[in-house]
């Protein structure tokens, strides 16, 4: 099914988290993100699904003023980009991503930073004033929150614990603890397993799960590409492919092996199984994805 010409009817404003029209990110002759037209459901999770360097984590970006849009437009929240105040619209959104560096080139405040010396508690903490290092003094309001949080993400035996000595998975919840903790309408999660072993990512995912499950969620933005990652509560998946969206849909209309193949360049075949999918490729296709055909470089 081609998901693309016949998509979802589109969210109206008034029932949309996010409302991204005609939206380009061009840099020199490369158009990371290209012509991009999509609305987000208030307080559901969607999903972005695609290989990696499709422009998954371009498009969130420009999604809340962190990266410089070329042309359209880009609503959040009933801000539109370029006519409110960004500062104050990121307070209301929460990102988590991969990355615990606190190298220079990271926008303080949005994708998640700490000083590896804090606690976790204080990590947190940091997530109420968009800042590196605790340099405020919490309100004892914002200690009780970012004790709830740790304890939401299952770390409330890490409270005292330096950030540096948490295990990888346990930073990236502590990171989304982080992100939660003033209470986003809007949050983003790029590639939170990343780099996890398997009992890692069932946490993080987990987490994720009791997110979703409580009684007024944020609207959740899951950007990845295993389709194994997607929560059963998610309502609606962007496929994406060299900057464009290739599909869109609920899961059942878009995680097919004809749509996943397309995107992903890989012959696959598709498992549900307790709610969850599964992709299985065979070993007969790792030839066709190593040897090249004739004319390509």
């Amino acid at each position: 099914m081609d998901t693309h010409a016949n998509p979802q009817r589109p969210h109206t404003p008034s029932d949309s988290a996010v409302v991204v029209e005609n939206l380009c990110v061009v840099r020199g002759q490369h158009r990371i993100v290209d012509n991009v037209t999509l609305s987000l459901p208030r307080g559901r999770c969607t999903a972005i699904l695609g290989p990696n360097g499709c422009g998954k984590t371009t498009l969130t970006r420009a999604m809340v003023g962190l990266t410089f849009i070329t042309e359209g437009s880009v609503t959040v929240l009933g801000q539109t980009l370029g006519e409110c105040d960004v500062r104050a619209l990121r307070r209301r959104v929460g990102i988590v991503n991969p990355s615990t560096e606190t190298s220079a080139g990271h926008v303080i405040g949005s994708p998640g930073t700490v000083d590896a010396e804090l606690s976790a508690l204080e990590a947190v903490l940091t997530g109420f004033f968009g800042t590196i290092g605790l340099y405020d003094t919490p309100t004892t309001e914002q200690r009780d929150r970012a004790l709830d949080m740790l304890t939401h993400v299952g770390l409330s035996h890490r409270i005292d614990l330096r950030f540096g000595l948490l295990s990888t998975g346990e930073q990236r919840r502590c990171m989304i603890a982080r992100a939660l903790a003033s209470g986003p309408e809007l949050l983003i999660l790029d590639e939170p397993t990343a780099g996890l072993d398997l009992a890692g990512r069932e946490q993080v995912l987990a987490t994720v799960e009791r997110i979703l499950a409580s009684p007024n969620p944020p609207t959740v933005v899951m950007v990845t590409h295993h389709v194994e990652e997607l929560s059963p509560r998610t309502v609606q998946v962007l496929l994406m492919k060299n900057g464009k969206i290739l599909h869109r849909g609920t899961p059942e209309q878009t995680i097919t092996p004809e749509t996943l193949t397309q995107t992903f360049g890989c012959k696959v075949f598709v498992k549900k199984i307790h709610g969850r999918y599964w992709l299985e490729v065979l070993p007969e296709a790792w030839l066709d994805l190593i040897v090249r055909k004739p004319g390509e470089r």
